[in-house]
């Protein structure tokens, strides 16, 4: 059986050639009106064979020609990146976002290829809010991470870089983002916190090696079983447990409660006094006055690093600001603290 297809008076030899002319912007009654006449091409023709093909074209028109981004041509791009082909990438990418503007592949190509960095990492940060399930959202995180460590913001980075295994079990980021993780948390004097966390992470993922991270004691300790004990010998053990507890060790600078500059910015609280002597050192070495004080909280002595001091609270907020963007350092503002 032959037959000549038409559409807006021009002639098809074959239905692909039509199809082919719908490609793009497909008005619905050029549609309509293409199917009309493809289905009184059949209308002398037995009803079984009518419908059958009427099915078959109403596919090959609505979706064959409908493009659907898989994820192998993502990573068809992400190879040219890969390759040092970005240009390539950033040619095709308006393309791409016409056609799919809210797919995380294609989003997370516009981060990867901006040349902003700051620019680049709120795009990473939006895709992980819109997409946090999507197969893209551990590769923008350790891209985060990435940055906020080549930038020296250790305690942003450190926070950002722990978020992959404990969101992402999945990733084939986990040993960077845990090596980048530690080593952020080494440069602003937070051993304990990396070996928490390597604990942590040691339970989750027991295969890694976690020799190669350099904490030592991360092995995680047997829990301790109860025992039950007299009332007299329990006494005895407290009194006991008491001589033998060290005196403390005096850290606390005094800091006079001026009434022209009460505000200071707390930028850390250590349980261990050596830690928060580096950060002060290394504050100091900026210019910044900085003590060290003691703190009681939950039951545990840390010892604090606060810059001192500002006639008002908004200029010790703003000094927390800076310290933040030069160091990475979360902060505080206290009025004449203890």
């Amino acid at each position: 059986m032959s037959f000549r297809f038409r559409r807006d008076g021009r002639n098809c030899k074959s239905s692909t050639e039509c199809r082919k002319k719908f490609r793009g912007g497909r008005e619905i009654s050029d549609i309509i009106m293409f199917v009309m006449r493809f289905f009184a091409t059949f209308k002398n023709d037995n009803v079984g064979l009518f419908t059958i093909s009427s099915f078959l074209f109403i596919g090959v028109v609505f979706f064959g020609s409908s493009p659907l981004l898989r994820a192998q041509n993502i990573e068809m791009y992400l190879s040219l990146i890969r390759e040092g082909r970005i240009e390539e990438v950033r040619t095709n990418l308006p393309e791409l976002l016409s056609k799919y503007p809210a797919h995380p592949g294609v989003l997370y190509l516009k981060a990867l290829t901006t040349v902003d960095g700051d620019s680049s990492i709120q795009q990473f940060r939006r895709l992980i809010e819109r997409f946090p399930n999507s197969e893209y959202a551990d590769d923008a995180g350790i891209k985060i991470g990435e940055y906020l460590y080549a930038r020296g913001l250790y305690s942003q980075a450190s926070v950002q870089l722990r978020n992959i295994p404990l969101h992402y079990p999945a990733s084939s980021h986990l040993e960077r983002a845990m090596r980048l993780m530690v080593r952020s948390y080494q440069a602003t004097g937070e051993v304990d916190s990396a070996r928490h966390y390597l604990r942590v992470f040691k339970r989750r993922y027991p295969d890694i090696d976690y020799s190669q991270f350099g904490i030592p004691d991360i092995d995680v300790k047997p829990e301790v079983a109860l025992v039950k004990v007299g009332k007299d010998q329990a006494k005895k053990k407290i009194a006991s447990s008491r001589k033998a507890l060290p005196k403390k060790r005096k850290t606390v600078q005094k800091q006079p409660k001026t009434t022209g500059k009460p505000w200071v910015v707390q930028v850390g609280a250590f349980s261990k006094y050596a830690n928060a002597k580096k950060l002060k050192l290394r504050l100091s070495q900026s210019g910044y006055q900085v003590v060290l004080g003691e703190v009681v909280s939950n039951g545990r002595r840390l010892h604090t690093v606060r810059v001192v001091r500002y006639a008002s609270r908004s200029d010790a907020i703003q000094a927390g600001k800076e310290l933040k963007r030069k160091f990475g350092l979360d902060f505080r503002v206290l009025k004449n603290p203890e």
